[in-house]
């Protein structure tokens, strides 16, 4: 069996913290969001771009298999080197597409995306760009990127190995076979329906072999990309809202004022609801008195709502209900690893340097009508926690039943503890039969932050007993691994400073590159594009 499709996807999706329930972006600031995640050249890797097992079935009306013009063969997009054609240019828009309905399927309503409809048909909330337009663009930043890393390749030799070209050989086999048992008759014609008519298998392998070059290149080229513990510091003195956290609670009084009040009377009632915040504040003496005047207001809460809930009044408690306890009370008002928020007036409070641990406030909203307190439990600090590094050999779900993976592991752990069991031992044999992306690296992963794996195996990698040379299968969604831990790594907020400098890098590398390389579009035959 080979190990042509790898897994690359063991990490989890970028954490999006919340560092505020009060924050809310508006359409053009969610939108941006997903430009800049088509952007940040972390992205350029895109190993799992073929579809196995489409999570979403989008009802897009461009994707029929109606009479649409040829797109294979007619060139759209030049380079020194390369030609891409409509097919392909298709399979990356569409591409796109599907992966941004699967991130957003709950909030499409928000963004007014109908999936019934053609995405020329319809325009981004608040602009007059279609949403055609709009995954074209970022299409042209992804092709931008990957033409010219990979002539730059070519240019100083690069190219791909016969196990790189087996890798993809694997990839379209599997995606062939997955079209013939979803009762497809060609995969150009499975294809056509989660892409568009028009887009062929030929396409898509030629996408995949200048991602696969690319690929190369840039991970080759973020090794030469080194940094003196000088320049990190700099970096996060120069950036501190990227990287410095404080801890929080607050409370939050409303204005009450009835629903056809005047402006003059929800100025009135602003102004009780300051009295009152400020009364909390005289009492609250110190961090544990903020803390029990929560607990108390929002226990006499509960208490008047009990009072009026005749339901909760005449009923019986559950069996096993437990009283809720003075943290239960105080979770909701809670805050811990709070990351800077630009243009708020509480943050903007607790980011100063002389702000310590116990400082109070009082923030005014006169357009939400509330006044808010905050205690500040930890002024501004670094994230301290220690990564850890680790290897592990994988057994995909891709290439094996769950018991015959679950087997192997078992086997390969067997000849492991049977050798010299050494973590440059244990490289080998994850160089020979992991299915991973990082085999060739012996299985390593280095600076893992926690919270990044997949659960299994952030939940193992951050056991509090691990040690040095520990050896275990784990099963994630991905298979079964078996793990070896190597030990700790850098300090978190060095690794995040880190790698800011490499993105600042790579960026600046990347801008003189496209100009090196720059790639002209005919816009009138990508038009002709369903």
């Amino acid at each position: 069996m080979g190990k042509g499709s790898r897994n690359r996807e063991i990490r989890i999706s970028e954490n999006q913290g919340n560092s505020s329930s009060e924050v809310k972006l508006s359409k053009k600031q969610l939108i941006r969001m997903q430009e800049k995640k088509a952007r940040i050249k972390k992205y350029v890797t895109m190993a799992a771009v073929l579809v196995i097992a489409v999570s979403l079935v989008v009802a897009i009306v461009a994707t029929s298999l109606a009479k649409t013009p040829k797109l294979e063969g007619v060139i759209a997009a030049t380079s020194e080197k390369y030609e891409i054609d409509n097919a392909m240019i298709a399979y990356l828009l569409y591409n796109q597409y599907t992966s941004f309905i699967n991130e957003n399927y709950y909030i499409l309503s928000y963004y007014q995306l109908d999936t019934a409809k053609s995405l020329k048909s319809q325009k981004v909330a608040g602009t007059d760009q279609t949403w055609f337009a709009y995954f074209l663009s970022m299409v042209q930043l992804q092709l931008n990127e990957l033409v010219a890393l990979a002539t730059e390749a070519e240019e100083k030799g690069y190219s791909l190995d016969e196990d790189e070209i087996a890798a993809i050989d694997d990839e379209m086999k599997e995606l062939k076979e997955y079209a013939n048992k979803q009762g497809y008759i060609s995969l150009d014609r499975y294809l056509a329906t989660v892409y568009v008519n028009g887009v062929t298998a030929k396409s898509v392998r030629t996408i995949r072999e200048l991602q696969a070059l690319a690929t190369k290149y840039y991970t080759d080229l973020l090794k030469t990309f080194e940094y003196t513990d000088e320049e990190i510091e700099k970096f996060v003195e120069d950036n501190p809202s990227s990287f410095y956290m404080f801890d929080y609670v607050y409370y939050t009084f409303k204005a009450e004022y009835a629903s056809n009040a005047t402006a003059a009377e929800k100025k009135e009632a602003l102004a009780e609801a300051k009295k009152k915040a400020e009364e909390f504040l005289a009492k609250a003496s110190d961090p544990k008195a903020f803390r029990n005047l929560i607990v108390e207001m929002e226990k006499a809460i509960e208490e008047a709502k009990k009072e009026t809930d005749t339901a909760v009044v005449t009923s019986t408690p559950e069996s096993g209900s437990t009283e809720k306890t003075d943290e239960d009370y105080l979770k909701s008002f809670t805050k811990t690893e709070a990351l800077y928020v630009e243009d708020d007036d509480f943050f903007e409070w607790a980011f100063k340097d002389e702000r310590k641990a116990g400082d109070t406030t009082l923030i005014e909203d006169d357009e939400k009508y509330t006044v808010t307190v905050y205690l500040l439990d930890a002024p501004k600090y670094l994230d301290e926690a220690i990564t850890k590094d680790v290897r592990h050999i994988l057994f995909s779900l891709n290439e094996y039943s769950d018991a015959d993976a679950k087997a192997k592991a078992e086997e390969i752990l067997a000849q492991y503890k049977a050798g010299e069991m050494t973590a440059e031992a244990f490289g080998e044999l994850a160089k020979e039969y992991s299915y991973d992306g990082n085999a060739k690296d012996g299985g390593l992963y280095e600076n893992v932050l926690e919270g990044v794996m997949v659960t299994e195996f952030n939940d193992w990698l951050f056991h509090k007993d691990r040690k040095t040379g520990d050896v275990d299968i784990v099963k994630t969604q991905h298979g079964y691994h078996i793990m070896y831990y190597v030990g700790d790594g850098n300090i978190a907020w060095k690794v995040n400073a880190e790698n800011g400098l490499k993105n600042e890098e790579y960026t600046d590398y990347l801008e003189e590159l496209e100009k090196k390389y720059p790639v002209t579009y005919d816009y009138e035959k990508i038009a002709n594009i369903p």
